[in-house]
């Protein structure tokens, strides 16, 4: 871009573009809406929100419902995550660790990521046992009360970690979510300190989690990887020997990402 598309970049922003990728955020983050109710979200003549609608329906990203006659993501929306899944780097080099993980201990194994405030897990590996925590890919968890998001987050300074504490909030999920920065900015001096997080009933009563930062070439925290299962199986006595194997796996995979 050149130094006058630089100065004044909503001038060249293509309107109708703008709007087609704001439709598509909406129907992710709601599930699915109708014309009109798109057309209000989009401030806009129900006109054009239609014309909008049947590009993005011919071109498979966007679905209309026969039942309820809303709109949803379309298939294409499933094919692309599938490709950038499977291109993802960190995600093919975590997966070996993640499967030893999972075959030590046969808890839920997760991979994720820090986005807009959220931790995206990007992969998988499910709990064989009946009790267990259950997410799926794509799905997305504050990062205040993850351990992933902790882990993710000590790789901050403070005062950038106090700003997505204050632009995103610290809800609580359960009594014991950490709800105020001052405590929050502890649990992360801690994890600078020990290499690994806790979530400790924080989102999930009755289950406990430990992750570790992933780290890219650059010494940058590219992500986090974490253990998760029902308390008894994360019990104090446990943790110690938990945490170490988690740690050890965010490091392989911090090697095979350049890090050193």
């Amino acid at each position: 871009m050149n130094k006058e598309a630089a100065d004044k970049p909503d001038r060249y922003i293509i309107q109708s573009i703008d709007k087609a990728l704001t439709l598509i955020e909406l129907l992710a983050e709601r599930g699915s809406l109708s014309l009109i109710e798109l057309t209000e979200l989009l401030e806009q003549p129900k006109s054009s929100t239609y014309r909008i609608i049947l590009t993005l329906q011919n071109r498979g990203f966007i679905a209309r419902d026969d039942e309820d006659g809303k709109y949803c993501l379309g298939y294409k929306q499933l094919m692309l995550t599938r490709d950038l899944l499977e291109r993802n780097t960190l995600r093919a080099a975590a997966m070996a660790e993640m499967k030893r993980l999972s075959e030590q201990y046969g808890d839920t194994v997760n991979l994720g990521v820090l986005i807009d405030g959220e931790v995206l897990y990007v992969d998988i590996i499910e709990s064989l046992h009946p009790l267990r925590m259950t997410d799926t890919i794509g799905s997305r968890a504050p990062f205040h009360a993850t351990a992933m998001g902790k882990a993710i987050c000590a790789g901050m300074s403070d005062d950038e970690a106090e700003l997505l504490a204050r632009q995103y909030g610290l809800a609580a999920c359960t009594d014991n979510t950490i709800t105020s920065w001052p405590l929050l900015r502890e649990e992360l001096e801690s994890v600078r300190q020990h290499g690994y997080a806790l979530d400790d009933q924080e989102i999930v009563e009755g289950a406990r989690c430990v992750a570790a930062p992933i780290y890219n070439m650059y010494g940058k925290v590219e992500g986090a990887v974490s253990l998760s299962g029902a308390m008894h199986r994360f019990a104090d006595d446990k943790l110690p020997a938990i945490t170490e194997q988690v740690k050890q796996a965010a490091a392989a995979v911090s090697r095979k990402l350049g890090y050193r």
